[in-house]
């Protein structure tokens, strides 16, 4: 693996040559600043970025009346939808949906069993999100508004504290902080496999072409 950065990170997400990332730095008195960087794969380096690039690269081209509206745009995770609308979802639960002129035209909060959901991954007209208090995923119906599916639970050893989940090529890769692992669920019949061991915690994966992009507790890692 090769290590990219083990500074404090508090928002990873992929653009076309590679990823870009948040760093939070010293904090003051009164606010934390965030700076915003690239890894680019084609030269293996690292490079400072405007806040807009990476604005664009998370919300689309309506990136600007989404993060006014959000305040805090770092902290959610988002997913472009089937009808080019914007998801976004917070730790807590709360969620919201944006059209194509970043316009919000749904919020509420996302629970299962009096816990919150968090991270998204997109499966046609539903969305997938883990509970990470109840050791479960979820299908959530966006059209009819209302949790259709899960997957796990908390007498179930199938995640173990799932943190994030995203959709490649038919499957669900979900991160399981407390087993270091990824387990893979494939949508053809919701059977669930382990893909990667950790000898850490695991909190993210994401794919940029073919390759592989890793948070541990240690730092961000390419495979």
């Amino acid at each position: 693996m090769l290590k990219i950065v083990s500074l404090d990170i508090v928002d990873l997400i992929t653009f076309p040559s590679g990823i870009l990332f948040v760093l939070k730095e010293a904090p003051t008195e009164t606010s934390v600043k965030v700076s915003f960087y690239s890894f680019d794969l084609a030269t293996k380096s690292i490079a400072s970025v405007t806040k807009n690039a990476y604005l664009l690269s998370k919300f689309g081209p309506s990136f600007a009346p989404i993060a006014k509206q959000l305040g805090d745009y770092v902290s959610c995770d988002t997913a472009k939808l089937w009808n080019g609308q914007i998801f976004i979802i917070y730790s807590t639960g709360e969620m919201g949906i944006f059209d194509e002129h970043g316009g919000l035209i749904r919020t509420g909060d996302l629970f299962y069993r009096d816990a919150p959901a968090r991270d998204v991954a997109t499966d046609n007209n539903y969305i997938w999100s883990v509970v990470p208090d109840r050791n479960l995923i979820i299908k959530y119906s966006l059209l009819q508004n209302r949790v259709v599916m899960r997957i796990g639970g908390d007498n179930m050893t199938t995640f173990s504290t799932p943190v994030a989940v995203e959709e490649y090529d038919g499957c669900l890769y979900v991160c399981c902080k407390d087993t270091c692992k990824i387990k893979r669920v494939r949508l053809s019949d919701f059977s669930v496999d382990e893909y990667k061991e950790f000898d850490e915690p695991v909190f993210k994966y994401l794919r940029v072409g073919n390759e592989e992009f890793v948070v541990l507790e240690s730092g961000v890692y390419m495979l």
